[in-house]
C-alpha cells in the first residue's frame, strides 16, 4: 500500500511509532472490539483475590494477555524478515492473486446472498471446550489466550498485515519486523489495558 511504500524511505525510529500507531487504530475496528468481552471474562475469575490485590491484578492480567498477542505477531514479523524478498515475490505470483480473488468474491457474494458463514459445529465445541477449561484471574491461561487471539485475529486484520508483512519483506530486517509487529499488537492491546485499570 501507499502508506508501507512512505514507511519504506523513513529509518527504523519513525517506522515503530508508526506500527504502534497503526495498532491503536486497529482496535477500534468491529474485529478487535469483540475481544474486551473474552479478556473480561477471563478476568473476572480472580474475583475472588484480596481486596487490596484486585485494583492492580486486572491490569496485570490484561497486560499478560496483550504480551501474548504481541509476542505472536512478533513471530511472524521475524519470519516475514528472514524470509524477505521471497514473502514479496510468493504473494505477488498470479495464482495467489487470483486465489486471493476468488475468495474475497466468494465471500462477498455470501454476504450478498444473506448466509452466515461459521466453523463446523464440532471445531466450535471444541474450541469452546479448550477454552472454557482456562480459569480465569491466572497469568498462563490469559497468556495463552492471548497468542490465540493473535490468531484468531489475524485474518480478520489481513489487509493491514499482509501489507505489513510485505514492507518487512521488502526490509528483510528480522529485528525490525519482529519489533514492528510486536509494537503493532501493543497499539492493538492499549485499549483492553486502559478498560482493565
Amino acid at each position: 500500500s501507499e502508506l508501507m511504500m512512505r514507511l519504506s524511505q523513513q529509518p527504523a525510529w519513525l517506522v515503530l511509532p508508526a506500527f504502534f500507531g497503526l495498532g491503536l487504530l486497529l482496535a477500534f475496528t468491529p474485529c478487535t472490539l469483540p475481544m474486551l468481552p473474552i479478556l473480561s471474562s477471563l478476568i473476572v475469575g480472580q474475583q475472588g483475590a484480596p481486596q487490596g490485590a484486585r485494583g492492580a491484578r486486572p491490569v496485570g492480567l490484561a497486560l499478560v494477555y496483550v504480551l501474548g498477542m504481541s509476542l505472536t505477531y512478533a513471530v511472524l514479523g521475524v519470519l516475514a524478515g528472514l524470509s524477505g524478498q521471497s514473502l514479496v515475490v510468493a504473494l505477488q505470483q498470479p495464482p495467489v492473486l487470483w486465489a486471493f480473488g476468488g475468495l474475497l468474491g466468494a465471500l462477498g457474494l455470501v454476504m450478498l446472498l444473506g448466509y452466515s458463514l461459521q466453523m463446523p459445529s464440532a471445531v466450535q465445541g471444541w474450541i469452546q471446550a479448550r477454552t472454557g477449561q482456562l480459569a480465569g484471574g491466572q497469568y498462563a491461561p490469559v497468556l495463552v489466550m492471548g497468542v490465540l487471539s493473535a490468531l484468531l485475529l489475524g485474518p480478520c486484520v489481513a489487509p493491514p498485515l499482509a501489507g505489513a508483512l510485505l514492507y518487512i519483506g521488502q526490509t528483510g530486517n528480522a529485528l525490525l519486523g519482529g519489533a514492528a509487529l510486536f509494537l503493532l499488537a501493543l497499539g492493538m492491546g492499549l485499549p483492553m489495558v486502559i478498560l482493565a485499570g
